[in-house]
């Protein structure tokens, strides 16, 4: 018998009477409705809480949880000196394994039920193993988007761009044969930056991507190439399958491209302000007849929950429509973007970015069961905000997460997270950000072993000189 969970009594974002009951069966919303009976259901009492759909995060680096806040004041530039051609060089499976463990865990542990995992830390098929077996064990919903980046190694597993393409392959007919994107854990792959590889070897990782049926993603628009939309436009490659992260230095008619073609944007607010990418293109996006969504990035920078990001990038987005009212020696009367947009942009948006919008994103009967439930009890909710969206949107922290439901299953109850012991974990954690500490001088001796090295370097060196 398929078990039954009923959520008592909670204010349920999108339903029109506020206050209602949510009925699960197994991992699926059955019914929301005023008022629900269900004989032998396990209750959630709600009362006095928000429930809301979970967070989707689309673009996230977990690998670097180990090296949390060393990238604290760093360039983009110095991001790619110090982490990609240094840290990346020490990452052992171990060090894999418990930063994308903990990196999950803290996703969820901030209300974040799905999320895209851009994993270019690939050098040896035991790292893929330690990443697919972390997110499996934390239990959330995930993407795992393999990438084909080499990492500098005196002696690589991988010898050349093939051979990086046949393990993807192995990946996908072994680890996650039978499985599609709407699994709870499903694949997907992250294109090498434009400028690291021929276009022939970006065709041919598009075109083993969609041979495999895996979705797409890839940085766009910021150090290597700022037209890489319109070289894969002219490469007879742009599709809906893909997922275009950042896009700062996109043209608006890139934008424009990316829309007709179905594609998606993810926005990561923190990281591109920082980091001397640009503003986030919240506004350009949605001229351009996109819907933005939000990634957190990394944690290695920034922070790793979705309350920042959403304010980042509305009040951002907010202060480039007012300045052009205000260059007009004018105070803006109006104020179009709205919190429910940012919300959108977090939840539903992200959902239609996975091509998951018919099953995740909203609390509808008939979706899978992702939700979270916000307490109030804080002395910053005294008195209650009126409005749940904009309480969540500028009042919400991450410590108001009471409840996480991933797929029908409690990930965190009454404010902890279940299954998780934490003292082993930090334990590992701090075992790993030690060794990767220790190694990070060794490891900035032998960045320039290999071609992509180079190629790294040199786009390093150009960024640096234009800027």
């Amino acid at each position: 018998m398929t078990e039954k969970t009923l959520i008592k009594g909670g204010h349920v974002v999108g339903f029109d009477a506020a206050m209602a009951d949510i009925l699960l069966e197994g991992a699926v919303i059955k019914a929301v409705e005023r008022e629900i009976s269900a004989d032998g259901a396990r209750v959630i009492d709600a009362s006095g809480m928000i429930v809301m759909p979970g967070f989707v995060d689309t673009h996230r680096h977990l690998w670097q949880t180990s090296i949390r806040g060393v990238a604290a004041d760093w360039s983009l530039v110095e991001y790619i000196r110090n982490i990609r051609l240094g840290y990346a060089t020490s990452y052992r499976p171990e060090d894999v394994y418990i930063s994308t463990y903990v990196g999950a865990l803290e996703a969820i542990d901030a209300g974040i039920t799905s999320l895209c995992d851009y994993c270019h830390i690939i050098r040896s098929p035991e790292h893929t193993e330690a990443a697919v077996l972390a997110l499996r064990d934390a239990g959330m919903r995930v993407r795992f988007h393999q990438g084909f980046y080499d990492i500098p190694d005196e002696r690589p597993v991988f010898t050349d761009h093939d051979a990086r393409l046949e393990h993807a392959r192995a990946v996908r007919t072994g680890m996650f044969a039978g499985t599609s994107p709407s699994d709870l854990i499903s694949m997907g792959v992250a294109l090498t930056e434009f400028g690291l590889v021929s276009i022939d070897k970006t065709r041919a990782e598009v075109e083993l991507a969609r041979e495999l049926d895996l979705p797409i993603t890839m940085h766009m628009g910021t150090l290597s190439t700022p037209d890489g939309v319109s070289r894969l436009r002219n490469g007879g490659l742009l599709g809906p399958d893909m997922l275009h992260v950042h896009c700062n230095a996109s043209s608006d008619e890139e934008l424009r491209q990316i829309a007709d073609s179905g594609g998606h944007v993810s926005i990561t607010p923190e990281t591109e302000m920082q980091m001397g990418m640009g503003f986030p293109i919240t506004n350009r996006a949605l001229a351009a007849g996109l819907r933005p969504t939000f990634g957190i990035d990394i944690v290695s920078d920034c922070s790793g929950d979705m309350f920042a990001q959403m304010r980042l990038a509305l009040q951002t987005a907010r202060a480039i429509d007012n300045e052009r009212v205000l260059k007009t020696g004018k105070m803006p009367v109006t104020i179009d973007l709205t919190v429910r947009d940012a919300f959108d942009f977090a939840t539903i948006d992200g959902a239609a970015a996975m091509g998951l919008r018919d099953q995740i994103g909203s609390i509808t009967p008939g979706k899978r069961a992702d939700i979270v439930l916000l307490t109030m009890d804080g002395i910053h909710h005294m008195p209650p905000s009126p409005d749940p969206i904009a309480t969540i949107v500028l009042q919400a922290r991450p410590s108001d997460v009471h409840t996480v439901i991933i797929d029908g299953a409690e990930r965190k109850r009454d404010g902890k997270l279940v299954g998780a012991e934490l003292a082993p974990i930090r334990r590992r954690a701090r075992a790993s950000a030690e060794h990767l500490a220790a190694a990070i001088s060794d490891a900035a001796t032998r960045t320039g072993g290999t071609n992509t090295a180079t190629v790294y370097a040199g786009a390093v060196t150009q960024a640096t000189e234009a800027h």
